[in-house]
């Protein structure tokens, strides 16, 4: 009995926060990062590179706090597991975690396994074309612990997707890009939607199945 005890001790467990855009996913995430800070627990806070639109901090439209990122990750670059594993943190606490690379999702996946360190993690589930994040589909197989922030619209249809609209027009499927970034908001913009809408609005342009 001790024996199994000391074992759950050693392990962390590997927690993954999804929502759509404008669901307080980023502004849970800071909430998360200042009670831990709070608690003195010792926090790693990691975001991906790749989301440039507020640098190096996890920022939120719906709050005007702000934390800055330990390590901004690279899509090619690796953690540096024993390291961060040699620093003893209570947590670490990913934002927008649908942009990491497969492989940081199974090494943030790897530390909780491993360690006694705790992973958090927020970010999308599907990207605008309506197809899963292969991060996101690899990180909630990981989960032991699944948080899924509901959001609805006036028929109290879950919103799930997101539109992509360019000069006001919803953009082609076909499109070469994988991640919903934020870029000219005067031809660009994103509207969350529920399943219903998406397939009603691409069904209009023949681009699913009817």
């Amino acid at each position: 009995m001790l024996t199994s005890k000391r074992r759950r001790k050693k392990m962390g467990f590997y927690k993954v926060t999804v929502g759509v855009m404008g669901s307080s996913k980023s502004a849970r995430a800071i909430a998360e990062v200042q009670n831990l800070k709070v608690r003195n627990l010792k926090t790693l806070v990691i975001k991906p590179e790749l989301d440039t639109r507020d640098g190096g901090y996890i920022c939120s439209r719906l709050i005007k706090d702000k934390v800055k990122a330990d390590i901004l990750l690279n899509p090619e670059e690796s953690l540096p597991i024993d390291e961060i594993i040699s620093n003893n943190y209570d947590y670490i606490v990913v934002d927008e975690f649908h942009m990491l690379s497969e492989m940081q999702v199974k090494e943030l996946y790897q530390i909780s396994a491993i360690s006694s360190t705790n992973v958090s993690m927020y970010g999308l589930r599907m990207s605008w074309k309506g197809t899963p994040f292969s991060s996101a589909a690899l990180a909630l197989a990981y989960a032991d612990e699944i948080e899924i922030i509901k959001m609805v619209d006036k028929d109290q249809h879950t919103l799930s997707h997101h539109i992509k609209y360019t000069n006001g027009i919803p953009s082609p499927l076909g499109e070469n890009e994988n991640t919903i970034v934020v870029g000219d908001l005067d031809k660009t913009s994103y509207t969350t939607v529920s399943k219903l809408d998406f397939y009603k609005i691409y069904k209009m342009l023949g681009q699913v199945e009817k």
